[in-house]
């Protein structure tokens, strides 16, 4: 059978269809103006602050993210062969939980001036569309409830990183 990119897949001596991963990878490249079937990076140069490709630099960390989250489904078509194989995805919650722990631990840092105020510290404790700056990490070192604050923003930033990846994915 011809599949995303023009390939045969699917049938007897051929690679499964791999429903979520091919179709990720496909509508990626798509999004970045490439043939779907393009398996190479695009470096950040070349990305121009593109969404999609400032979160996952290359289709397979795009295809990584949905195969952990949504799981994977192959499909062959072939005479005497298994037709479906199926691998459950792990949903939003675990990642959620990751994301909030790096986040508290990058907050945590730049609060307790283990860390310096720089861009790249900032961008680390930060999600895409919610950024954490010089002000805010100076404002709660002041705060005599930091760490319940800080607890709290690291919840809100996990939540915006993930579910902001998640709605790119869609």
């Amino acid at each position: 059978m011809t599949w995303v990119g023009g390939s045969k897949a699917g049938g007897s001596g051929q690679q499964p269809i791999k429903v979520v991963g091919d179709v990720t990878r496909a509508g990626y490249n798509l999004l970045n103006g490439r043939n779907a079937a393009d398996t190479a990076s695009i470096s950040p140069s070349s990305c121009n602050n593109g969404m999609v490709c400032s979160t996952w630099p290359s289709p397979q960390d795009a295809t990584t993210f949905a195969n952990r989250v949504l799981g994977e489904q192959q499909q062959r078509t072939c005479e005497g062969c298994t037709k479906t194989t199926s691998t459950a995805g792990v949903g939003l919650t675990p990642l959620i939980q990751e994301s909030y722990d790096s986040k508290l631990k990058a907050l945590q840092e730049l609060i307790s001036g283990n860390k310096s105020l720089t861009q790249e510290n900032l961008s680390q404790a930060s999600s895409s569309s919610l950024p954490v700056t010089r002000g805010v990490v100076e404002a709660l070192r002041s705060e005599h409830d930091q760490d319940i604050l800080a607890k709290r923003l690291a919840s809100e930033l996990a939540l915006s990183d993930v579910l902001g990846k998640a709605l790119l994915l869609q």
